[in-house]
């Protein structure tokens, strides 16, 4: 989906007014998402579900944002950026309050594709019309601050769960207050000054392509969906079961601020280094915490868990960002928005996947832990592979590089507005969000 930032140059009214309320909706947007994704596995291992219940419910979400990724440029077209994100994130308010009324397996899988397809257009929507706003000498400062916003409010998501779950005595009202957070989300949208001109289709390199040209980023992209989202579905499960319900809020607000502290310093030494090492090195990280939980994981105390699952975060939750700077060091400038996309495509297939997998896991053993089994053998496969790699072709010199920029997970909008701030572009494209 490519933008015509004609309307929003530099200077052009509305332009930094647009940037700030997108930034604000999108930090709300993204609370709801932090709570809701604690709150999820926890509610339904209260209505009993099963592990393979769960895996299958979380892959649902990943199908159907990878459905909503594929149309937003078409829904876009037709709507514009301002109806799209306002459609799109009412259903998504809706779809989320209408878990209160079922407790049938299928209902939340229907309801959680449906929201995935929602969410999926409100990010692309907010994605491009970001990419469209932001003047050309402050995207840098933008897309820092748009990381720190989400890092921190992901963060901030879980830490809310646990208040309002002391505070009520029940699991009802954090699903009340994510699908308050979600139509709020719309409120500072509607303070925007100039909404970007009708949208195109935009291109997408495909993935047998995007293995050809990067093939230690294709790798770091599908693990990233694969692990990480199956760790973050059944994580909190085992919060639980170490310290109790109210342990799970903290447990996972931990992993968001190690990422946070670590994810700049990283991709600031890949500028330097092979980023192949890098990614190594990260996925290395989770990999080895991964075994420790295996061996310690069922006799460990709740604060040692919590702080091995921040060193879990500082890697597993960081990488993802390096990947996307390698790649963009592999392609011609006109490919970068079409990379970024296509590798969010292959990153959201792993989020299908894996909490399918994980389920099954789950389901064998009976024991929260064992997801850690999943997430060590699955890092701990990736290591050598990069390593491989690193020997197998040259990494390009520092000089050209397109430089690592402080972006929010697999926002190939975004990521795409910074790599080509580094090469010199005046045009931006877009693409989805998860």
């Amino acid at each position: 989906m490519a933008v015509d930032p004609s309307p929003l140059q530099s200077g052009a009214p509305g332009g930094m007014r647009d940037v700030w309320a997108i930034i604000a909706a999108q930090t709300i947007l993204q609370l709801a998402g932090g709570l809701i994704a604690v709150w999820l596995p926890l509610a339904m291992a209260d209505h009993d579900f099963t592990n393979g219940d769960i895996g299958i419910v979380a892959s649902a979400h990943g199908i159907g944002f990878m459905a909503g990724a594929w149309a937003a440029p078409l829904v876009l077209g037709r709507l514009g950026p301002f109806r799209a994100y306002a459609a799109a994130g009412a259903l998504a308010s809706a779809l989320t309050l209408s878990l209160y009324f079922s407790e049938a397996v299928w209902f939340w899988t229907l309801a959680r594709l449906l929201a995935g397809i929602a969410l999926a257009v409100v990010f692309a929507a907010a994605d491009g019309w970001l990419a469209a706003s932001v003047p050309q000498a402050r995207r840098g400062d933008v897309t820092g601050l748009y990381m720190v916003c989400t890092k921190i409010t992901l963060a901030m998501g879980p830490v809310l769960l646990g208040v309002l779950s002391g505070a009520s005595g029940s699991m009802v009202a954090p699903l009340l207050v994510a699908a308050a957070c979600m139509s709020l989300a719309m409120v500072p949208v509607a303070f925007t000054g100039v909404t970007p001109s009708a949208t195109r289709g935009s291109a997408r390199l495909g993935p047998v392509a995007l293995y050809q040209t990067a093939p230690a980023a294709f790798v770091a992209a599908f693990g990233a969906g694969f692990m990480n989202t199956s760790i973050l579905t059944f994580a909190p499960l085992y919060a639980r079961e170490v310290g109790g319900a109210e342990a799970a809020p903290g447990f996972i607000a931990a992993a968001w601020v190690g990422s946070l502290l670590v994810q700049w310093h990283a991709g600031r030494l890949s500028d330097r280094v092979d980023r192949r090492l890098v990614l190594a090195g990260l996925v290395g990280l989770p990999a080895l915490v991964g075994w420790v939980f295996v061996v310690w994981g069922e006799v460990m105390s709740l604060a040692g868990a919590t702080v091995l699952f921040a060193l879990w975060g500082a890697g597993a939750l960081s990488f993802y960002g390096i990947a996307v700077a390698h790649l963009g060091d592999r392609l011609e400038r006109q490919q970068l928005a079409a990379g970024s996309a296509g590798l969010l495509f292959v990153w959201s297939a792993g989020m299908v996947i894996g909490p399918l997998a994980a389920g099954g896991v789950m389901q064998f053993t009976s024991h929260p832990v064992a997801v850690f089994w999943f997430a060590a053998i699955c890092g701990s496969i990736m290591v050598p592979w990069f390593f491989v790699r690193s020997r197998v072709r040259q990494a390009p010199s520092p000089a050209d590089k397109v430089g690592f920029g402080p972006l929010p997970t697999s926002s190939a909008g975004l990521q795409s507005l910074m790599m080509d701030e580094k090469q010199g572009a005046p045009e931006t494209e877009a693409g989805p969000h998860p």
